[in-house]
């Protein structure tokens, strides 16, 4: 009677015990992943121009794009729009509106505008509160939609790649957001499923960071969840997971690339954007990021790949504002 007692009662204490280690396992990491956040918070805080800008501190070739992408990683973790950084961010943005709402990526070109900086803008803008003037905005972007299904980027600076598709799934993301339909609903689906890649990607292009992990950010939000396209997009990502934890996706002969922190904050965006909630790939990609994070707070981006070698461009705040945005969502639906 005993021992058929021990061998009723023995599955039940080892499950319990291995639970009880997943709890300590994941308290430790949910303590990591608050003073992570802590400290990035502190190091975009503490880099923050006085007109209210948080970008590279020695080229501001982006300053409002990663501006807009520092807010919203701020905002992401307090929900508090009145947070001094997040209050100054906020100024400076809206002081770098042209006259029709919209914004560039940098204050030198703020009579035009960037259809990818405004897109992640309205988002964030839409989530403060600001729903009725994002709506407004967003009617006037959904109008320059080309009857073939795609958004033109509109930033002077971009002369290459003007209809590079994460123009178009950033549009549409921020559309879907707001409520607005766009006109040529079928027609841009269409044309984005004809620019994926045999490899399940939608290509590269040095004028948007040089690597497939960039389109595929915003690509996963806006694909069906039952689509090819997504089970493809899906099987390229989690394929080229590196046994770290991490993704990088550099080709060996260019010079200057986005980091490994980088590649891997924008595929697990990736992945959220899609849905995907598997925590083993997931942990691993977090447990990565947590060990790259430098002591002043900040997540190490490589360079932005511009084919100058006179011209440097560091990417530090991109990947910064990236991995916190990722370390918030995986708090919230991972540690809770």
């Amino acid at each position: 009677m005993k021992g058929q007692f021990i061998k009723t009662i023995a599955p039940t204490l080892l499950l319990l015990t291995c639970i009880t280690f997943a709890s300590a396992q994941e308290k430790e990491r949910k303590a990591l992943v608050i003073d992570a956040l802590g400290k990035g918070i502190s190091f975009l805080s503490n880099i923050q121009r006085a007109d209210g800008a948080i970008c590279d501190t020695s080229n501001a070739l982006f300053d409002i794009w990663e501006t807009v992408l520092a807010a919203t990683a701020l905002y992401q973790i307090k929900q508090d729009t009145n947070q001094p950084a997040l209050k100054k961010a906020l100024s400076f943005l809206r002081e770098n509106e042209n006259p029709s709402g919209l914004i560039c990526h940098n204050k030198k070109c703020r009579n035009e505008f960037c259809l990818e900086t405004t897109s992640v803008y309205y988002t964030l803008l839409f989530e403060i509160g600001e729903r009725e003037n994002v709506r407004k905005g967003a009617e006037g972007i959904a109008a320059m939609q080309k009857p073939t299904g795609q958004w033109a980027i509109g930033n002077p600076d971009i002369s290459e790649q003007k209809e590079f598709p994460s123009v178009t799934a950033f549009v549409l993301n921020m559309l879907n957001k707001a409520g607005v339909a766009p006109p040529y609903k079928k027609e841009n689906y269409t044309w984005l499923s004809d620019k994926q890649t045999l490899d399940g990607d939608w290509g590269h292009a040095w004028e948007y960071y040089n690597s497939p992990a960039y389109a595929l950010w915003p690509m996963m939000k806006t694909l069906n969840n039952k689509s090819a396209e997504k089970e493809k997009a899906l099987n390229y990502i989690l394929s080229r997971q590196q046994k770290d934890g991490g993704w990088s996706l550099n080709d060996s002969f260019i010079k200057r690339t986005i980091s490994p922190e980088l590649h891997t904050a924008l595929m697990l965006s990736a992945l959220y954007n899609a849905g995907f909630n598997n925590k083993k790939v997931i942990d691993k990609g977090i447990d990565f990021l947590l060990s790259k994070q430098s002591e002043k707070g900040c997540w190490d981006g490589g360079y932005f790949p511009i084919p100058v070698d006179r011209y440097i461009k560091k990417e530090y705040v991109f990947a910064t504002a990236l991995s916190m945005s990722v370390l918030i969502s995986y708090l919230h639906s991972h540690l809770n």
